[in-house]
């Protein structure tokens, strides 16, 4: 990074291969997810505070170990890995009561430390998970940061079981179609709401039961009342769009619960505390994910069969491009970057 803004900040230059501490490993990069969390880096918001010029953005790398630290027994040269962005400390009580995902001294990969917008990327051993054989880079990159946080919002922040229906916005998202198909892994009924009838469509394909194109449907609840008559169980919601907000209050059946992990289209939503108190509905952030959900999601994604969908892998050299492909409206899935290296 040369200044803070919008990817025109990002230059292609040399640095230095990272020097790999004791208990971390160094990988080389084939693939990384373009984020919008590498765009609040890039302006130094959310999470980003004390981000400096020079940085290396990259979030989700996934790729080969090449050298382990002195004291990793876990990881080997050679092996193929994707790495879990987030960085707990282990000790804090967040971590020790298992919520390593709200941990006092939380750091990602690529947000607090040099990330995998590179050639070779070091992280702790820890962080590092070996990659299910039939799944390529980019569908590991693809997986990395958005199964893990789908699969825990649904089953640890709304408890979602056997025959309830969920709604899903933003669905044809990475963190979207993620929660379609864990949603459907879980029991329950699933609409999905996207912004286009390509996306739409596209969801159907992942498991979903009825599929809604707020693009040219913008008023759905009704749609979704027919679909579910006593309304939804549970809400993931991954835009913070206020006109898809007024929808999905719309749609709550009493006691459902709404979960919120984007607030990239806008966030600042109205709330009406008497529709809250009447329906008794539960509205929850969640954020990144436990390692034990990351584990239990790889697992539960390579069993099941599930689809990490990759819209298209750019070359690192073309990143700028990798951006500009986050705001197309008929994208379904992830956007990655791709090694290209020639041989000598």
């Amino acid at each position: 990074m040369s200044g803070f803004g919008g990817p025109e900040v990002l230059d292609l230059t040399e640095v230095a291969v990272p020097d790999v501490g004791p208990h971390e490993v160094l990988v080389e990069v084939e693939a990384v997810g373009v984020n919008r969390i590498d765009l609040a880096t890039m302006r130094r918001e959310g999470l980003a505070h004390g981000v400096q010029l020079g940085h290396v953005p990259g979030i989700d790398p996934a790729g080969t170990v090449v050298e382990v630290g002195d004291s990793v027994i876990d990881r080997r040269v050679g092996e193929r890995v994707v790495v879990r962005p987030v960085i707990a400390c282990g000790t804090c009580v967040w971590c020790t009561d298992g919520h390593d995902d709200s941990c006092d001294s939380l750091a990602y990969v690529g947000v607090h430390r040099p990330g995998g917008f590179a050639e070779f990327v070091a992280v702790p051993s820890d962080n590092a998970h070996p990659i299910p054989e039939a799944l390529t880079f980019a569908e590991a990159a693809a997986f990395s940061h958005s199964f893990p946080v789908a699969l825990q919002m649904l089953r640890e922040r709304a408890q979602v079981g056997e025959g309830d229906t969920v709604l899903v916005t933003g669905a044809a998202g990475a963190v979207g179609v993620a929660a379609v198909q864990m949603a459907k892994h879980l029991g329950a009924r699933v609409i999905a709401a996207a912004g286009s009838s390509v996306r739409a469509e596209r969801c159907l394909g992942f498991g979903a039961d009825l599929a809604i194109d707020y693009g040219s449907r913008p008023r759905f609840a009704e749609e979704v009342r027919d679909f579910a008559p006593t309304g939804v169980s549970a809400c993931i919601e991954t835009t913070g769009a206020p006109h898809l907000w007024e929808q999905v209050v719309s749609t709550m059946g009493k006691r459902g619960q709404i979960v919120v992990c984007g607030a990239h289209v806008g966030g600042q939503v109205a709330l009406d505390l008497f529709w809250l108190f009447r329906t008794r509905v539960s509205i929850t952030g969640s954020a990144a994910s436990t390692r034990a959900a990351f584990v239990n999601a790889l697992a539960t994604f390579s069993e099941q069969g599930m689809i990490a969908p990759v819209h298209c892998v750019v070359p690192l050299a073309e990143f700028h491009r990798a951006f500009d492909l986050l705001g197309n409206r008929d994208r379904v899935g992830k956007v990655v970057l791709g090694m290209v290296r020639t041989s000598v």
